[in-house]
């Protein structure tokens, strides 16, 4: 597993790119890791993006597309980018601005 201060550094990294309203580092099973985001807020996603990257990953092992490597949800607030890594157990999420 990757250290806090690793994570640390990635979400200070991330945030502090123009345009980033946030970040949450997650589990493969929803448990929050990291986030600059309020707990609520933080758990909620990473319970919603935890159920959207399994069918995701589903949908891409069911078409026989290799690996899911990225998504991108384009919303009227801005973009909600998402990264899983399947070997690390890890998916991070940045939700940016338009």
């Amino acid at each position: 597993m990757i250290s806090q201060e690793k994570l640390q550094k990635v979400l200070s990294k991330l945030k502090a790119q123009d345009g980033v309203r946030g970040v949450v580092i997650t589990t493969m099973e929803g448990l929050p890791l990291s986030s600059d985001l309020d707990s609520d807020t933080t758990e909620n996603i990473a319970a919603i993006i935890t159920s959207l990257v399994g069918k995701a990953l589903d949908a891409v092992r069911l078409l026989r597309e290799g690996s899911l490597s990225f998504l991108t949800l384009d919303t009227t607030h801005g973009q909600i980018n998402i990264a899983p890594d399947e070997k690390e157990g890890l998916i991070l999420v940045v939700l940016k601005k338009n």
